[in-house]
């Protein structure tokens, strides 16, 4: 389960077995004792199976903390298992955001476990789907129980416990808006949004001379001149993003392959998504919920974690060459 010797790095896709990434959070859950801790913090909760195991969790004696979005842009996706995390009892832990007049969204995918041993999992992974599923709606967000995503698992107990404790003060509103100082530890160094000092990732793909990225939200922004800028510079950039315009339009892509970026839409035949989340430049990864458009800049909270880790760093890179090789 948890025993790790390191940060181990869990993928799902087409070319894995479905719901693999939700399996592997039910598991967790099912391993958490009475008197354990678990605390999430999600945009899209859809999974009715997942809640019910949840709330069976809170039953036998787990503190439960769950931060879940009220308004994502399928506004009724997370309704039914809000009613029914509510109707099991689970109100104390749950947390619902309101976008407010901002239109600011909670879109951090965070999930923290005391046991076996601490550990917490990050990345791009929502539960969104469920069974029996909705096909209109999985038309519109994206079936992420078998497209691309990922989820990092790190077991440094004082790096968990940090993202445990940002995961409980998340329903604070915005008085963390600042120059938060990041959370460091020995695997992963995470950053946590809304924040001034945006810009985290361009300057450590300044000067790089490999940069790959699997992105599934680029728009014209910082990382948009900041890819050209160092394509133009001479350094090999190589990039996977979604296939659909409102993720990436496509006069961004033109206007990166006019800079000399490779890049290439992930185009799967039952239209699955790539949904992963991650760029590696020589040696760094970035990886987390971060969407590079203003909305996640600017206004969401989201978490952006790096590692030099090589047991986050060969997989990212190997998953890279992965997905690339199955569409696009």
């Amino acid at each position: 389960m948890s025993d790790l010797a390191g940060p181990v790095v869990h993928f799902g896709g087409p070319d894995k077995p479905p719901r693999l990434l939700r399996n592997l959070l039910h598991q967790r859950i099912e391993a958490v004792p009475e008197g354990g801790r678990i605390a999430w913090a999600t945009y899209y909760f859809r999974d009715r199976d997942l809640a019910e195991a949840l709330a069976a969790a809170a039953r036998r004696g787990v503190e439960v903390v769950l931060q879940v979005e009220g308004a994502p842009r399928r506004r009724s996706a997370n309704e039914a298992v809000l009613a029914l995390l509510r109707e099991r009892g689970l109100s104390e832990g749950l947390r619902v955001h309101s976008s407010g007049l901002v239109h600011a969204h909670l879109h951090s995918k965070i999930y923290y476990f005391s046991h076996p041993k601490p550990a917490v999992l990050v990345g791009s992974f929502n539960p969104s789907g469920d069974i029996p599923e909705d096909p209109e709606t999985i038309a519109e967000i994206g079936d992420q129980d078998r497209g691309h995503n990922l989820l990092v698992e790190l077991a440094d107990g004082e790096f968990a416990e940090g993202l445990r404790r940002h995961v409980c003060r998340l329903d604070r509103g915005f008085a963390r808006l600042r120059n938060a100082r990041p959370l460091a530890g020995p695997e992963a160094t995470a950053w946590f949004y809304p924040r001034f000092d945006v810009s985290v990732v361009e300057r450590g793909l300044s000067g790089a001379s490999q940069i790959v990225g699997c992105i599934s939200h680029l728009k014209r922004g910082s990382l948009f001149d900041r890819l050209r800028k160092e394509a133009r510079r001479g350094a090999a950039v190589r990039l996977l993003v979604h296939d659909t315009n409102r993720r990436v339009p496509e006069a961004a892509v033109c206007a990166l392959r006019d800079a000399g970026v490779e890049i290439r839409r992930f185009i799967h035949p039952e239209g699955l998504p790539m949904h992963a989340k991650f760029i590696v430049a020589d040696g760094t990864a970035w990886f987390g919920s971060f969407n590079y458009n203003p909305r996640s800049r600017w206004l969401n909270r989201e978490i952006l974690l790096a590692s030099r880790h090589p047991g986050i760093v060969g997989p990212l890179l190997a998953r890279f060459e992965e997905i690339g090789a199955a569409g696009g």
